[in-house]
């Protein structure tokens, strides 16, 4: 039955999918910059955990496999991010100086000159709403302030409604363009320098791994030489006195 519901759409109360579902959904600004954090994380943890408990290798060809994965996400973490807010606030200043934008054509990624419209028309028709004015001044487009915006203008008068209405979904709109531009560019550029990421990695891996493999070689000699010192002693000890 709980299966028909969810077809239907119909989900019950206690429906924890349903409910987990929603919650994302009502999450704002998840671009590239959480597709990089959720790639770390995978490749930092979860890969190596996994290859770790599952592969059937020898242990030092598992480690050297699992320990792969945690040094392309640091290399990937350190090349990627400064792209990701350099390359982010270079679409930004050239997106609100109208480089983007098509002559004549209404769909725009000039957030900013929709948000100065916007606020224009906002205090020339509601003067007494100051505080939403500095609100949109110091954060910008936000789900929550369109959440705010939509529940203030249910109580004003319809006419006023019809008109703030439209020039608030051209803001919206200009700053939901600007954002999947940002990402859709980064998203290119990350593409671009895989290859690169590739080379880094295949550079770099052997050279950690070598002194991995080094340092516990080491220190299980200096832990066999001085932690069993005594009985090394009475082993030799004992085949001199078999030999005499």
């Amino acid at each position: 039955m709980n299966g028909i519901n969810a077809i239907k759409g119909n989900y019950p109360q206690n429906f924890c999918g349903a409910n987990i579902a929603k919650r994302f959904a009502k999450m704002g600004e998840i671009g590239e910059g959480a597709s990089i954090a959720c790639d770390f994380l995978g490749k930092a943890i979860i890969v190596p955990a996994v290859i770790m408990s599952v592969s059937k290798e020898p242990k030092e060809k598992k480690e050297f496999s699992a320990f792969k994965n945690p040094v392309a996400a640091v290399i990937q973490l350190a090349l990627e991010v400064p792209v990701l807010i350099g390359g982010s606030k270079v679409v930004e200043k050239l997106a609100d100086k109208g480089y983007f934008d098509k002559e004549n054509s209404a769909f725009t990624y000039n957030q900013k000159k929709m948000r100065e419209s916007f606020v224009s028309l906002f205090k020339k028709l509601q003067p007494q709403k100051e505080e939403f004015i500095e609100k949109i001044n110091k954060q910008g487009y936000s789900k929550h302030l369109a959440e705010d915006f939509h529940e203030f203008i249910k109580t004003v008068d319809p006419s006023v409604r019809k008109e703030l209405g439209a020039s608030f979904r051209k803001f919206e709109n200009a700053y939901k363009n600007q954002f999947h531009l940002k990402n859709r560019l980064c998203f290119l550029t990350a593409l671009i320098l895989t290859p690169l990421l590739c080379g880094i990695e295949n550079y770099i891996h052997p050279k950690i791994m070598n002194k991995v493999y080094k340092y516990e070689h080491d220190h299980e000699k200096i832990k066999t030489h001085s932690l069993f010192p005594s009985i090394s002693k009475f082993a030799l000890e004992t085949k001199m006195k078999g030999a005499r």
